[in-house]
C-alpha cells in the first residue's frame, strides 16, 4: 500500500479546520464589537432619556447600532432604563444575540428662581436691605450713608 494519498487528505482536513476556526474567531470578534456598540448606544440613550428627551434617545441609539436592533427606553420612578439588543452577523450566528442595559438617574428639571438669583451667603436679599438691624455693639458705625432714621451717624 502507498501512503502518498493520505498526506494530501490530512492536509485538506487541516486547511478546512483552520478555515472553520478562523471563521468562528472572526464571528466572535464581530459579536464583541457589536456588544460594545450596544453598550455605547444604551449609554447614550439612557443619558438623553434621563434629561427628558426619550424620542431623541431612541433616535441616537438607533444611529449607533445596525438596522434591526431593538431599542427600548423605560422610565421607572427616578430611573431610566435603556436596553439595546442586536444579532451579530445576522445570518452567520442565528442563535446568538447580544444586548446591553444601562440605568441612569433622571435629572431634575431646571427651575428658575422666583425673584432673581439667590443672595450669596452672608448677604441680605435686596428687599431686606432697608430693614437691616442695628450693630450689636450698641454704638453706631459710620458708613458714609445716611441713617434710615434720619439721625446723624
Amino acid at each position: 500500500m502507498s501512503d502518498a494519498g493520505s498526506v494530501t487528505i490530512e492536509a485538506a482536513f487541516a486547511v478546512g479546520t483552520l478555515v472553520v476556526v478562523l471563521a468562528v474567531v472572526l464571528a466572535a470578534m464581530g459579536a464583541v464589537v457589536l456588544q460594545l456598540r450596544c453598550t455605547d448606544a444604551a449609554t447614550e440613550a439612557a443619558r438623553l432619556a434621563a434629561r427628558g428627551d426619550e424620542a431623541g434617545a431612541r433616535r441616537a441609539a438607533a444611529r449607533l447600532v445596525p438596522d434591526g436592533a431593538d431599542v427600548t427606553v423605560d422610565v421607572r420612578g427616578d430611573d431610566v432604563v435603556a436596553r439595546v439588543g442586536a444579532a451579530p452577523l445576522e445570518s452567520a450566528l442565528p442563535g446568538v444575540r447580544v444586548a446591553a442595559e444601562v440605568v441612569a438617574a433622571r435629572e431634575p428639571s431646571p427651575v428658575a428662581p422666583a425673584q432673581g438669583p439667590d443672595p450669596l451667603p452672608g448677604e441680605l436679599p435686596e428687599a431686606d436691605v432697608g430693614e437691616s438691624p442695628a450693630p450689636a455693639s450698641g454704638g453706631s458705625a459710620h458708613t458714609g450713608t445716611p441713617s434710615p432714621t434720619g439721625g446723624a451717624p
